[in-house]
Protein backbone atom coordinates (compact mmCIF):
# COMPACT_ATOMS: atom_id res chain seq x y z
CA UNK A 1 0.00 0.00 0.00
CA UNK A 2 1.30 3.65 -0.66
CA UNK A 3 -0.19 6.97 -0.62
CA UNK A 4 -0.56 8.17 -3.99
CA UNK A 5 -2.65 11.77 -3.67
CA UNK A 6 -3.82 14.02 -1.31
CA UNK A 7 -6.54 15.44 -2.00
CA UNK A 8 -7.47 19.26 -0.68
CA UNK A 9 -11.20 19.78 -1.38
CA UNK A 10 -11.88 24.00 -2.42
CA UNK A 11 -14.29 25.64 -3.51
CA UNK A 12 -12.71 27.89 -6.23
CA UNK A 13 -10.32 25.56 -7.86
CA UNK A 14 -8.59 27.93 -10.15
CA UNK A 15 -8.13 30.37 -7.35
CA UNK A 16 -6.85 27.48 -4.96
CA UNK A 17 -4.70 26.22 -8.37
CA UNK A 18 -2.99 29.73 -8.46
CA UNK A 19 -2.02 29.95 -4.76
CA UNK A 20 -0.51 26.29 -4.78
CA UNK A 21 1.24 27.04 -7.98
CA UNK A 22 3.16 30.35 -6.78
CA UNK A 23 3.68 28.94 -3.15
CA UNK A 24 5.13 25.42 -4.62
CA UNK A 25 7.25 27.24 -7.58
CA UNK A 26 6.06 24.79 -10.36
CA UNK A 27 3.39 24.20 -13.08
CA UNK A 28 0.52 22.02 -12.41
CA UNK A 29 0.85 18.31 -13.54
CA UNK A 30 -2.82 17.88 -14.53
CA UNK A 31 -5.73 20.54 -14.77
CA UNK A 32 -9.12 20.26 -15.20
CA UNK A 33 -12.23 22.53 -14.28
CA UNK A 34 -12.94 20.33 -11.37
CA UNK A 35 -9.78 19.42 -9.97
CA UNK A 36 -5.80 20.48 -10.50
CA UNK A 37 -2.81 18.26 -9.57
CA UNK A 38 0.55 19.23 -8.66
CA UNK A 39 3.51 16.87 -8.69
CA UNK A 40 5.53 17.14 -5.09
CA UNK A 41 8.30 14.49 -4.81
CA UNK A 42 6.47 11.01 -4.99
CA UNK A 43 2.85 12.43 -4.17
CA UNK A 44 0.11 14.11 -5.96
CA UNK A 45 -1.21 16.83 -3.86
CA UNK A 46 -4.43 17.69 -5.74
CA UNK A 47 -7.34 20.57 -5.43
CA UNK A 48 -10.63 19.10 -5.74
CA UNK A 49 -13.93 20.85 -6.48
CA UNK A 50 -16.00 19.77 -3.52
CA UNK A 51 -17.92 21.80 -0.77
CA UNK A 52 -16.92 20.72 2.72
CA UNK A 53 -20.33 21.74 4.45
CA UNK A 54 -21.97 19.35 6.50
CA UNK A 55 -19.37 18.34 7.97
CA UNK A 56 -17.58 16.42 5.13
CA UNK A 57 -13.51 16.05 5.36
CA UNK A 58 -11.48 19.05 3.73
CA UNK A 59 -8.52 16.48 2.65
CA UNK A 60 -8.16 13.30 1.57
CA UNK A 61 -4.99 10.70 0.95
CA UNK A 62 -5.45 8.37 -1.60
CA UNK A 63 -4.35 4.48 -0.39
CA UNK A 64 -3.00 2.46 -3.88
CA UNK A 65 -3.01 -1.40 -3.19
CA UNK A 66 -2.15 -3.77 -5.19
CA UNK A 67 -5.06 -5.81 -6.93
CA UNK A 68 -5.57 -8.53 -5.15
CA UNK A 69 -5.48 -6.56 -1.95
CA UNK A 70 -7.75 -3.62 -2.17
CA UNK A 71 -11.22 -5.11 -1.69
CA UNK A 72 -9.29 -6.85 1.85
CA UNK A 73 -8.36 -3.25 2.13
CA UNK A 74 -12.11 -1.88 1.92
CA UNK A 75 -13.69 -4.79 4.13
CA UNK A 76 -10.80 -4.27 6.36
CA UNK A 77 -11.47 -0.38 6.83
CA UNK A 78 -15.46 -1.23 7.16
CA UNK A 79 -14.43 -3.38 9.56
CA UNK A 80 -12.77 -1.24 12.05
CA UNK A 81 -16.12 0.92 11.97
CA UNK A 82 -15.82 3.15 8.47
CA UNK A 83 -18.57 3.84 6.47
CA UNK A 84 -18.25 3.89 2.75
CA UNK A 85 -19.20 7.33 1.17
CA UNK A 86 -18.91 6.67 -2.10
CA UNK A 87 -18.01 2.82 -4.05
CA UNK A 88 -18.78 0.51 -6.77
CA UNK A 89 -20.60 2.09 -9.90
CA UNK A 90 -20.66 5.22 -8.42
CA UNK A 91 -16.67 6.09 -7.45
CA UNK A 92 -15.05 7.29 -10.73
CA UNK A 93 -11.99 4.52 -10.61
CA UNK A 94 -15.41 2.17 -11.48
CA UNK A 95 -14.86 -1.32 -12.83
CA UNK A 96 -11.66 -1.05 -10.83
CA UNK A 97 -12.56 -1.81 -6.95
CA UNK A 98 -12.48 1.56 -5.05
CA UNK A 99 -14.03 3.10 -2.32
CA UNK A 100 -14.09 6.43 -0.36
CA UNK A 101 -14.95 5.18 3.40
CA UNK A 102 -14.97 7.88 6.43
CA UNK A 103 -13.69 6.84 9.49
CA UNK A 104 -14.83 6.86 12.89
CA UNK A 105 -13.69 9.81 13.54
CA UNK A 106 -14.98 11.97 10.58
CA UNK A 107 -11.68 11.68 8.06
CA UNK A 108 -12.08 10.58 4.44
CA UNK A 109 -9.78 7.90 2.83
CA UNK A 110 -9.84 6.90 -0.66
CA UNK A 111 -8.84 2.54 -1.04
CA UNK A 112 -8.32 2.10 -5.11
CA UNK A 113 -5.97 -0.02 -7.14
CA UNK A 114 -2.47 1.02 -7.95
CA UNK A 115 -2.68 3.35 -10.79
CA UNK A 116 0.73 3.83 -13.14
Amino acid sequence: MRIRTVYLKVSDVEAAGQFWQAFLGIAPTKAFSEWIEFRVGVLNLGLLRLETEGGRAACVPVFECADDEVAAAIVRAKGLGATAVLEGKDHPDYPRTAAVPVDPFGNEFEVTNLHD
